[in-house]
């Protein structure tokens, strides 16, 4: 054994020598190959405005309406830190005579700072507007106002100049509730006396022209003065559907509470008028909050009774 060392060990030492600086860069690179790649290539935290440039936003007409303008920050989500929102009126300068400056009277940033946190993604800037105001400044004036928004931030790198702005153009509308398909139905519903079921189910669908936080009811009824001023304006000569051949459920007539859109529903009875074609105008009467669109009001289903 001692022989055996004296023999082959210095050789040995000469070889481990020679390859221990190759094992020192095999382990250095086994050690960087732990290390979490995913931060590689990716850009640091900054913040912009989302809807940058021209911004022309639905304000209603009720008290207090509020528009929420979001920020957002990209990045690896390394750092958190104030955004601030103020009026730049140069901006303005950009889009020539085309919009006015709204008097700040009209409107009020609820909100000029926000911060956010290392892994916030966004948050919203709130701007109250009012409408009423709005509206009777556009119709005095006859011009076209805009609020030129600018964010910007202390503590968090901002993006490019462009997405820091946000020229907000007011369009004032009235709330209010329609027909989906108002108007007349271009599909015609079809009932057999003779495959047809002795009741068939059928929708209407009536929505908001805003995002609803009620729970709306409304009224539907039949309106033969409907189809006659349709007739008349048109040209043709509909029949009303006999009150025999349909019933409508009063209990569909309601809106829920976060829902923008829902379907009323309608029945046509089978075997209860004789064959031919038939218009059933649907009218909506009243509604619990805000007000119904005078062109959406009514929507006119054509009915085919056949064999």
């Amino acid at each position: 054994m001692d022989g055996n060392f004296n023999q082959y060990g210095p050789a040995m030492m000469n070889k481990l020598n020679r390859l221990l600086p190759i094992l020192i860069c095999v382990l250095m690179l086994a050690g960087s190959a732990c290390e979490d790649p995913r931060m590689n290539n990716m850009a640091g935290d900054q913040v912009y405005l989302n809807n940058f440039g021209e911004n022309e936003q639905n304000v209603f007409k009720w008290e207090h309406f509020t528009y929420q303008l979001p920020v957002i920050k990209s990045g690896v989500g390394q750092l958190g830190g104030v955004v601030a929102l103020h009026v730049d009126e140069a901006v303005l300068a950009n889009y020539g005579d085309k919009y006015a400056l709204l008097p700040a009277a009209l409107y009020k940033i609820k909100t000029p700072e926000l911060t956010l946190g290392k892994s916030d993604y966004n948050a919203f800037f709130e701007i109250e507007f009012d409408a009423a105001g709005i509206e009777a400044l556009e119709e005095k004036t006859g011009l076209r106002y805009a609020v030129p928004f600018r964010l910007s931030s202390g503590t968090i790198k901002t993006a490019a100049d462009q997405q820091l702005c946000s020229v907000v153009v007011p369009n004032v509308l009235e709330p209010y509730i329609q027909f989906k398909t108002a108007g007349l139905s271009p599909a015609t519903l079809s009932v057999s006396t003779t495959n047809s079921p002795a009741e068939t189910k059928c929708y209407a669908f009536v929505q908001t022209n805003y995002h609803n936080k009620a729970d709306l009811q409304y009224k539907v009824a039949v309106s033969e003065a409907a189809l006659a001023k349709y007739n008349k304006e048109n040209g043709t000569d509909h029949k009303l559907l006999p009150a025999a051949a349909y019933k409508i459920d009063e209990t569909s007539f309601t809106i829920a509470n976060q829902n923008n859109e829902q379907a009323l529903s309608y029945y046509l009875i089978k075997g209860k008028v004789s064959n031919g074609e038939y218009m059933l105008p649907l009218e909506i009467t009243s509604v619990s909050k805000y007000g119904i669109n005078p062109a959406g009001s009514t929507m006119l289903v054509p009915v085919k009774i056949e064999d």
